[in-house]
């Protein structure tokens, strides 16, 4: 009641400025446009935090209380990275869905490296936070807030990942580093298009000698039949959606990578659409059993694979998220299957 008395009391002497001798006329309904304010905050708060919805998607937490201290870390990634997407995709005021995004960028990467079986969803999740983090700061014109992803690795990348993973992410660098050399030459020399594939080519060369290989895993030539023949939009092969050309090569290297760590993770079975036309089926939230026992935290996991979880991921998703801006369609349905 006190905090209602001294918002009455606020309320009472702004009435008494705007209505002047007739205030004590309009302070009649001063107790009411108090508890109007007081139930317009209280539905604000409420507006902003996870529904029992978004709680009941993430394996492991369904049937759960409210208290998250006994989460772990996996788990706790996945309820607030549920909790942002629904609000960012919802009706809410715009500058709210933006901060919403924003969290749910480094919350879904939380999940993708420390989750078990969450890497391609953690990552493809966070990538579609950015896209929609960006886009609402635009439309907000809200700079600043939204992290920067990057497509380029560091010259002195050390990772500790296998040979064939590593191979494999080269190799997705490579080819998409040659089908933007090609479509810079058909778009009269584009020389931000010549720009983005000497960035590819340079992270599949760090990517190949990251790890020792007995062999270069870059073919340097790739098929372009394809590529000549639509040079401005195509459609992805992977699923039947039309996009840029330029859309679909950095998702479908981006898609590639997935695939060449989920084999590596033995997480096959939870792996997003490869270039080459194989799909697997990452988790989607649903509250099965299976999915259930591998969304546990990684408490086993050492600093040097959460490091390499985290570079490797940080870099599909910024694939994804260019991709998006490219063109692509922003279709959870397309990218998580």
């Amino acid at each position: 009641m006190a905090v209602l008395d001294i918002h009455g009391g606020r309320v009472s002497r702004g009435i008494h400025r705007l209505f002047g001798r007739h205030a004590s006329v309009v302070n009649t309904f001063a107790p009411v446009l108090t508890a109007f304010m007081s139930l317009m905050c209280c539905l604000g708060l409420l507006a902003v935090l996870p529904s029992p919805a978004a709680l009941a998607a993430a394996p492991g937490i369904s049937g759960r209380g409210t208290d998250e201290s006994d989460l772990s870390a996996c788990e706790r990634a996945l309820s607030l990275g549920f909790g942002d997407a629904e609000r960012y995709q919802s009706s809410l005021p715009s500058y709210l869905r933006l901060f919403s995004a924003v969290d749910g960028q480094s919350r879904w990467h939380t999940a993708a490296v420390e989750c078990p079986q969450r890497f391609a969803e953690g990552t493809v999740r966070s990538a579609l936070a950015t896209h929609a983090a960006n886009t609402l700061a635009a439309r907000t014109g809200i700079n600043g807030v939204v992290s920067a992803s990057s497509t380029s690795l560091d010259d002195d990348l050390t990772l500790h990942v296998d040979a064939s993973t590593a191979a494999g992410l080269s190799l997705a660098e490579d080819r998409a580093g040659f089908a933007f050399e090609i479509l810079a030459a058909r778009h009269n020399a584009d020389a931000t298009l010549y720009k983005i594939s000497d960035q590819r080519k340079s992270n599949a060369q760090i990517l190949a000698t990251a790890v020792a290989q007995e062999s270069d895993p870059r073919q340097k030539v790739y098929a372009v039949d394809s590529l000549i023949a639509n040079p401005d939009e195509t459609v992805d092969p992977t699923n039947g959606l039309k996009a840029s050309t330029t859309a679909v090569v950095e998702m479908n290297c981006a898609l590639e990578q997935l695939d060449a760590v989920s084999a590596m993770t033995g997480k096959n079975s939870n792996s997003t659409a490869s270039a080459s036309s194989q799909s697997g089926s990452a988790a989607s939230g649903s509250s099965t059993e299976s999915t259930k026992s591998s969304s546990g935290s990684s408490s086993s996991r050492t600093d040097t694979e959460t490091h390499d979880l985290t570079v490797i991921s940080e870099l599909i998703s910024a694939h994804i998220a260019t991709a998006l801006d490219l063109g692509y369609p922003a279709l959870e349905t397309a990218l998580l299957k």
